[in-house]
């Protein structure tokens, strides 16, 4: 590889006869072939995980009604079905009866659900707040609904009992994706992508948007020197923030000249750019994470026999090393328990496809 003028990375040219030349173009043209089929692939597999996906729908029906209290499982459908494999998932089997505490008749369903599998990811509970926990103790189901008709995509759903914090019933954000490639580029082609985040608006009751604070400034006047104390409202941390969208409009701004082939970037947004696309990329972890682990396997999230372990990295070490090193571990001053404890649980892994 050679390095441009502007220090951007370019492929060595290649020298060669004619004859060759022409036959590799032969084998690009080929290649573009072979990429439209694949855009054809992933067309016809979204379509396919959207007619799965409706036979999920009345399963995750039932547990919404045992989730809140609807629906009392029989002794039967109470009964664990692999039970004969209890001794061999007992490092996995933290769900125990308690003789020590009484019986509850007056407990519906399981109390805090959803907010206790979601805290139990790192990706999700990392991104919720002291003072987000009060809402999402009233939250009752989340869902995620497909679409299969262009723009494909998806949405998600979260339902909320009657609260004290908002008017809404539902929350909701929606991505949409493409399955085509980049004209300009269709060799880059890996499948669908993200291109479009959309949440919504929440309809906060007065003096409850936990999303912002109040504070308290000096404002000094120009003339008189006067101070006076103002009380503002700043963007605070919060789960909520994550049902705005990542950017005005919910462009994804490195697929922008796609949809639009006569967009042309300024200059004087790449800086802006640069910030919306980290944004986008972190706001399509979360939903991604949602979609295609938290939702399908909320009950092992909530009885922590799966645990997204996201901020591990995958790294190849040998045993021996961890033995040489273990002198100089124990001379040295924990400064996080956490850091220190085993991995002994499955890890979830997250896709940077759609």
């Amino acid at each position: 590889m050679e390095k441009s003028q502007n220090g951007v990375e370019e492929p060595t040219p290649i020298s060669l006869p004619k004859e060759v030349v022409k036959r590799v173009n032969a084998l690009k043209n080929i290649q573009l072939t072979m990429v439209d089929i694949e855009t054809k692939f992933y067309d016809e597999l979204h379509r396919l995980e959207c007619r799965y996906a409706a036979m999920f729908d009345p399963l995750y029906a039932q547990r919404e009604l045992i989730v809140n209290g609807n629906y009392e499982p029989t002794n039967e459908e109470g009964k664990w079905a692999l039970e004969e494999l209890a001794g061999d998932m007992e490092k996995k089997a933290v769900i125990t009866e308690s003789l020590s505490i009484p019986e509850c008749p007056s407990v519906r369903g399981i109390p805090e659900f959803w907010l206790h599998a979601m805290k139990s990811t790192e990706i999700i509970g990392d991104a919720i707040q002291e003072h987000d926990e009060p809402i999402l103790k009233h939250l009752r189901d989340v869902r995620v609904r497909f679409r299969d008709s262009i723009p494909y995509g998806y949405t998600l759903e979260f339902h909320f009992d009657p609260n004290e914090y908002f008017t809404n019933s539902v929350l909701t954000k929606t991505y949409e994706l493409t399955t085509d490639k980049d004209p300009k580029d269709p060799f880059a082609y890996d499948g669908p992508a993200l291109y479009k985040s959309i949440g919504c608006i929440i309809n906060w009751n007065p003096e409850k948007n936990i999303t912002v604070k109040l504070v308290k400034k000096k404002q000094k006047h120009k003339s008189s020197g006067t101070i006076r104390i103002v009380t503002k409202e700043e963007k605070q941390d919060s789960f909520f923030n994550f049902f705005e969208s990542p950017t005005p409009d919910g462009i994804r701004p490195s697929y922008r000249h796609i949809l639009d082939p006569t967009y042309e970037p300024k200059e004087e947004n790449e800086e802006q750019d640069e910030e919306d696309e980290e944004l986008y990329e972190a706001d399509f972890e979360i939903g991604h994470f949602f979609k295609e682990f938290l939702i399908p396997k909320a009950v092992l999230y909530y009885t922590g026999e799966l645990v997204d372990e996201s901020g591990y990295d995958d790294e190849d070490y040998d045993d021996d090393d961890d033995e040489n090193d273990q002198n100089d571990e124990e001379d040295e001053e924990e400064t996080d328990d956490e850091d220190s404890k085993p991995r002994v649980k499955k890890s979830t892994k997250k896709s940077n496809k759609a």
